[in-house]
C-alpha cells in the first residue's frame, strides 16, 4: 500500500469521528454512530496493521480479533494498555470476544431487521421484554456494543496511528 494510500485512510477514520459527532448531536443513541464508531476502528485498525506488518498482507474483512492478532505482541499489549487507562476495568482483559462482537455488529446492524425477519410485532416485543424479565444479560443480547472498550480502543488507535502517520514518507 503507498503512502498515499495509507494516507487515505488515515483522513477517512478521521472524518468519520466527526460523522459520529454530527449524528450524535441529531440523536444521541443510534445504530448509525456506532457504525461510523466501528468504521474508524476499523480504518485505524487496518492503517496500523498494514503500517506495522506489511508483509502479512493489507488486512481486509472486518474479522477485527484476526487482524489484531497479526499486530506484533507488544504492539498489542500497548493498545489494550493504553485503552485501559483511558477507562479503567474492562471487558478488554479478554479483548477477543470483544473484537468479535464489533465484528459482528459491523455486519448485521447495516440490516437489523434481517435477524428478526421471521419474527411478528408481538414476537419482537416478547424477545425484548423476556429478556429483560431475565436481568437484560450482556452474555445473552442479540447485539453487545462494549461502548467504554471501544472509545478506549479508539483512544490507543487514533494515538497510534496519528504518530505513524507522522512517520509515513512522501508520496
Amino acid at each position: 500500500m503507498t503512502p498515499h494510500a495509507l494516507r487515505l485512510m488515515y483522513r477517512d477514520a478521521i472524518e468519520r469521528f466527526d460523522d459520529v459527532q454530527a449524528l450524535r448531536s441529531i440523536r444521541l443513541s443510534s445504530n448509525g454512530s456506532h457504525l461510523f464508531e466501528l468504521l474508524a476502528f476499523e480504518l485505524l485498525l487496518k492503517f496500523v496493521h498494514n503500517t506495522t506488518t506489511p508483509e502479512s498482507g493489507l488486512a481486509r474483512g472486518h474479522r477485527y480479533h484476526e487482524i489484531f492478532a497479526v499486530l506484533p505482541q507488544e504492539l498489542q499489549d500497548d493498545l489494550l494498555r493504553v485503552a485501559g487507562e483511558r477507562i479503567g476495568p474492562s471487558d478488554l482483559r479478554n479483548h477477543v470476544p470483544v473484537l468479535a462482537d464489533w465484528s459482528h455488529n459491523f455486519v448485521a446492524l447495516r440490516y437489523p431487521y434481517e435477524k428478526y425477519r421471521n419474527d411478528t410485532t408481538e414476537a419482537y416485543v416478547k424477545r425484548g421484554d423476556d429478556w429483560q424479565a431475565a436481568g437484560s444479560q450482556l452474555e445473552t443480547a442479540d447485539f453487545r456494543f462494549h461502548p467504554e472498550e471501544l472509545f478506549g480502543m479508539l483512544h490507543a488507535l487514533r494515538a497510534e496511528a496519528a504518530r505513524r502517520f507522522a512517520e509515513l514518507p512522501p508520496g
